[in-house]
């Protein structure tokens, strides 16, 4: 037999070895795994008893946060509109805030606790397109494939 015969059979040997090996590690390790989920699942937990106090304790106000969904909502029943654009946290004066903006263009900073902070409108952008009519810089006119109109100086004729 030749030697580069012997040398391929002998690295295909050691690389299907070796994948052998790496499956069987895989398959122990998920045998593994699932036993331990199946021990936890069968441990239980003792029941929990809430019990009450005695005297009611001082009524402390909570703060609730409010999500960015939430604040979308309370922005657009405030303007009774449903058209939102894009909601983002920003610092409204030192002051965590949602920014809420329409597509109307309407701006509205929705604090964290859910009060309604601003609301703003951006100004309209007009941006002013030439059409071509006039022939100052930067217009475009249109080229006839080359072709020019007839005028006098291009007939040919003799001056």
């Amino acid at each position: 037999m030749r030697k580069s015969t012997l040398f391929i059979s002998t690295v295909l040997t050691i690389f299907m070895m070796a994948t052998i090996f790496g499956v069987a590690s895989a398959y122990q390790q998920i045998v593994r795994n699932q036993s331990t989920a199946a021990q936890v699942s069968a441990v239980q937990v003792a029941p929990v008893v809430q019990v009450a106090p005695a005297q009611p304790a001082a009524s402390v106000p909570t703060l609730t946060i409010v999500t960015p969904e939430q604040a979308t909502t309370i922005a657009s029943t405030f303007l009774n509109d449903t058209s939102v654009y894009s909601v983002e946290t920003v610092d409204y004066q030192r002051v965590v805030a949602y920014l809420i903006t329409f597509s109307s263009g309407n701006l509205v900073y929705v604090s964290t606790t859910g009060e309604i902070l601003a609301v703003s409108q951006l100004a309209p952008v007009v941006v002013a397109r030439n059409n071509g009519n006039s022939n100052g810089g930067g217009s475009t006119s249109s080229n006839n494939g080359g072709e020019h109109e007839d005028h006098e100086e291009h007939e040919g004729g003799d001056d």
